[in-house]
């Protein structure tokens, strides 16, 4: 997969994990990105804080997403192929990586900018689970750009969506 492209689904994950927190938009109920996860992460993690941060939301975002959706046959922003998964874990460890990240997430409004702006697109508004694409498309850059659009603007609708891929309708 290029380099670009899986920064940018690094970046959709952790956007988006972070305004389905609690203090943004609630669709799951953590805080890892809260101000006052700081303090009880840093103790802990102290060198790591911000990949615990990023685990945590993704392991929130996770559930739902698989509440929803269901699992077996399906991937979605949340749930990836393996070597995507791993290579994803491999990125967050680099520093420039990880201080772009964080600029996106100095607010709300400034996260929903960066999804607003990377969707590109108009896409008709959609509620809960929606099927985005077979799994072969998963690696087309263009698709992840429609994922973006949709969740900026179910998080602008303040409706839950879930776009996941599978190969079964």
């Amino acid at each position: 997969m290029h380099s670009t492209q899986l920064e940018n689904i690094i970046k959709y994950r952790i956007v988006v994990g972070y305004l389905g927190e609690k203090e943004q938009f609630a669709w799951w109920t953590s805080s890892f990105f809260s101000s006052g996860s700081q303090v009880f992460l840093a103790p802990i993690f102290s060198k790591t804080q911000f990949l615990a941060q990023c685990h945590g939301v993704t392991r929130a975002a996770l559930a739902v997403h698989d509440e929803r959706i269901g699992t077996g046959h399906v991937y979605h922003l949340f749930r990836l192929p393996e070597d995507m998964e791993q290579d994803i874990h491999k990125r967050l460890h680099e520093p420039g990586l990880a201080q772009e990240i964080v600029s996106l997430l100095d607010s709300k409004e400034a996260a929903l900018a960066f999804l607003q702006q990377e969707a590109g697109t108009t896409i008709r508004p959609d509620v809960g689970p929606v099927r985005i694409g077979t799994i072969a498309a998963l690696r087309d850059p263009k698709i992840w750009r429609t994922v973006a659009a949709r969740y900026a603007l179910a998080f602008a609708q303040k409706s839950e969506l879930f776009p996941y891929f599978s190969d079964v309708s």
